[in-house]
């Protein structure tokens, strides 16, 4: 029997579109596929992810030894445009609550930047309605490895074997299955109504 569900953010809980968001920013299409190598495939966004340096300090980074791109950096990363990014998915959230009301468990799991924690935090009820959550962030780890799902599972006493782990990745959705869990890898809401039959 599910009694506790543990949900990813972006991708489950609000969009999370790269190409959608460059689009609003008008970012050209022929620097974008060397923006995304610079900023998302670089060690120093992973230390930001986990929670190591700031994103402030990320843009100094990424700005020093990427000056012909210092404009698309500090728009990309910028705290203002994150409504762009992070659009809510609104059914989710809404079924995402009613799970609450009908009893269950709410726990979060997202690797997540604290700008983006605090974005979250200050426009959703998301982190508010849930009984507790771990964050890269501040777990100092992220997805896939197995000791931020350790951390959730020690701090909030949860039973593998009664819960339920909702992912869009499918590398974090193969970890969290390796420790027990039943998963899904989340394409829509129907497949946890499937199970759920809610």
């Amino acid at each position: 029997m599910i009694e506790n569900i543990i949900f990813d953010i972006g991708g489950v809980l609000v969009d999370y579109n790269p190409k959608t968001y460059l689009d609003k920013l008008n970012i050209e299409n022929t620097k974008r596929n060397e923006l995304n190598n610079i900023i998302f495939h670089n060690q120093k966004w992973k230390d930001c992810l986990n929670g190591i340096i700031t994103n402030s300090e990320l843009i100094e980074y990424l700005v020093n030894e990427n000056l012909n791109y210092k404009n698309e950096i500090e728009q990309i990363l910028s705290k203002e445009n994150l409504k762009y990014m992070l659009p809510p998915k609104k059914d989710m959230i809404k079924y995402y609550k009613i799970l609450k009301q009908r009893g269950y468990k709410i726990y979060l799991c997202s690797n997540i930047i604290e700008d983006t924690y605090n974005y979250i935090k200050d426009n959703f009820e998301i982190i508010q309605i849930a009984d507790g959550g771990v964050f890269s962030c501040f777990e100092n780890v992220s997805k896939p490895n197995n000791e931020i799902y350790y951390n959730l599972i020690n701090k909030y006493k949860i039973d593998i074997k009664k819960s339920i782990f909702i992912d869009d990745t499918k590398a974090n959705i193969e970890s969290a299955n390796r420790m027990g869990f039943k998963t899904i890898l989340f394409k829509d809401i129907k497949q946890i109504e499937k199970i759920l039959k809610i």
